[in-house]
This record gives C-alpha cells, sequence and structure tokens, in this order.
C-alpha cells in the first residue's frame, strides 16, 4: 500500500479509504430527497412504466444512483438488469446489437437492420413471456447521438396490455435533458423525471460521515470541524464528487501533521492542491448563484 494512504487510514482508524471515486453501491447515501428519486426509479422500471431519466451536473451522483438501483433490481430474478456505459455508437445496429448484449440475447450482429430489429423484438417478447421484465441503465446517455432517441422510442413501443417490454433508464448531465425536449415524439414517453440537485449543507455533513461510518470510522464525533465542514460545502457547492475530493485531501493534510481532526485551514491547503488558483475564484462565484428555475418537466409531472 502506498505508505500516504497507509498513514492517512491509520490516522483517522480506517479500513479503507472512504472517498473513492466511484459508484460502489455499499457508499451509497440517501437523503431524503435521494431516497424518494431511488424509490420512484426502482419502481418505475421495475413495474413496465417505459422511459425514466435521471439528470443532473457532473459529479452530482447520477451514476452512483443508477448503480445502487440496478444492484436492487438485478436482486430479483423477475427482472433482467443490463446496462451500456459508453453510448457513442455509429448507427442504429450498433445501438441495437449493444442492448442486446447487455440484456444477454444472442442475436447476430453481421445480419441486415431490419433483421437485428427482429431478432431483438422476439428476444424481448420471450423474455417477457417468461416473466421477466427487461431493464436497460444507460449511463453518460448525453453522448448518445441524437438520432438515435428516435430508435429507442421505437423499442418503447412494444408492450403488454399493463406493461411495457422494455424499460430503459437514462442518466446524463443537463444537456440530455435538452436533447429530449428538442424530440417531442420522445419526451412524451418519459414515465419519470428525477434531477439531482447540490447537497445542503445537512445532506453534505451526513454523505460524508456516512462514507466515514462505512470505511470503518469508530469515533464518537466527526474528524471534520464545524469549520471544515462549512469550507467543504462553500468551496463543493454541495456536489457530492467535489465533496469527496476535497474531503479525503483535507484527511490528508491533516495526517501528514499527525492530526486527528481536519480544520479549515486543511480545507483550505487541500483545496490548493486539487483546484488550480485559475479556477477557484469560477468556484466561488458558482457557489454564490442562486438556484436555476424548475425546468419545465417538474411541472410537466405534477400536473400529470
Amino acid at each position: 500500500m502506498n505508505p500516504a494512504i497507509a498513514m492517512f487510514l491509520e490516522a483517522f482508524g480506517l479500513n479503507r479509504d472512504p472517498f473513492l471515486d466511484t459508484a460502489d453501491p455499499a457508499f451509497y447515501y440517501d437523503t431524503l430527497p435521494g431516497a424518494h428519486g431511488r424509490r420512484r426509479l426502482a419502481q418505475c422500471l421495475a413495474h413496465g412504466r417505459g422511459l425514466a431519466v435521471v439528470v443532473g451536473p457532473i459529479g452530482a451522483g447520477k451514476t452512483t444512483l443508477f448503480n445502487a438501483v440496478e444492484s436492487e433490481l438485478a436482486c430479483d430474478e423477475r427482472n433482467l438488469v443490463g446496462a451500456i456505459l459508453d453510448p457513442t455508437f455509429a448507427d442504429e445496429t450498433e445501438l441495437l446489437v449493444a442492448i442486446a448484449d447487455a440484456l444477454g440475447f444472442e442475436i447476430d450482429a453481421t445480419a441486415p437492420l431490419r433483421t437485428v430489429k427482429d431478432s431483438l423484438k422476439r428476444c424481448l417478447f420471450e423474455a417477457a413471456a417468461a416473466g421477466r421484465q427487461p431493464i436497460l441503465f444507460i449511463d453518460e446517455a448525453q453522448l448518445l447521438p441524437e438520432e438515435l432517441l428516435e430508435t429507442l422510442r421505437a423499442l418503447l413501443n412494444y408492450q403488454f396490455d399493463d406493461r411495457k417490454l422494455l424499460c430503459i433508464a437514462l442518466s446524463g448531465q443537463m444537456e440530455l435533458a435538452a436533447a429530449i425536449v428538442r424530440h417531442p415524439n420522445f419526451s412524451d414517453r418519459v414515465a419519470l423525471w428525477v434531477e439531482l440537485r447540490p447537497l445542503s449543507a445537512a445532506e453534505s455533513a451526513g454523505l460524508l460521515h456516512h462514507r466515514l461510518r462505512c470505511a470503518g470510522f469508530a469515533g464518537n464525533r466527526s474528524p471534520f470541524a464545524d469549520e471544515a465542514l462549512q469550507a467543504l460545502l462553500t468551496r463543493s457547492s454541495g456536489i457530492p464528487r467535489r465533496l469527496t475530493a476535497l474531503a479525503r485531501e483535507s484527511m490528508e493534510v491533516a495526517a501528514e501533521y499527525a492530526r486527528r481532526e481536519v480544520h479549515g485551514q486543511d480545507v483550505d491547503a487541500a483545496a490548493a492542491r486539487i483546484i488550480p488558483l485559475s479556477l477557484a475564484s469560477a468556484t466561488s462565484v458558482f457557489a454564490a448563484q442562486p438556484s436555476s428555475p424548475r425546468p419545465w418537466w417538474q411541472w410537466w409531472r405534477r400536473a400529470s
């Protein structure tokens, strides 16, 4: 193990790194809005309602939410769960073949497009007839070529009386929402929108403490002093990925000085290490901006 990492873990009594930049479901933390979104997303997909969309800024926890829901649904044998992590497909055939591969269907990737479509449709009907609900997660969906949204819309036409043969969950940055809006025939198919927003002060502290406990921290009080927590929130703007990166570096700074508590100056030192000076002022400006108006789809979901 890297000596610096070993020192960091030993200083705070940890058995693993609590702030790795991965979407490990074991570290998933449910805020109240997050728990509500997770439950709604899982139910939407498991009940065969069709299309769900999760959007949010970079680092807001979209992939973490996806992995948590995917793991939950995969535990039920009635669900047939697949995932596509890189949707940069060149054409419709590539997308259809990738969907089949993700769900474990065997189709001839060299066949003509019509044959590929028919084969995938047949596999979906057979899975549904066997009592299983195919569910496809597409992460980083802002990278999906817009013309392929029509392919997904066509797949959502396959259905029984009470459910879709294929449920699709898209996750992406805010430009995904804009792309969907540009295609009314597709946006009309959205059964659920979930927008991830920055964490509040209480939610940020809860996330940090949850991940510390999962990593073996057994102290009676948080290793982050109050001013350190406030500094972390201000500098991260409540974005989970920024928050955890700063928290980890701050703990490493404290460990280098043989301290078991993180103070505000440790956060400042950590920020200087991982945030270029040219971006520091932009981060402060971003943190001070008021929240954006509610996007149209939230009003639409309330009215529907």
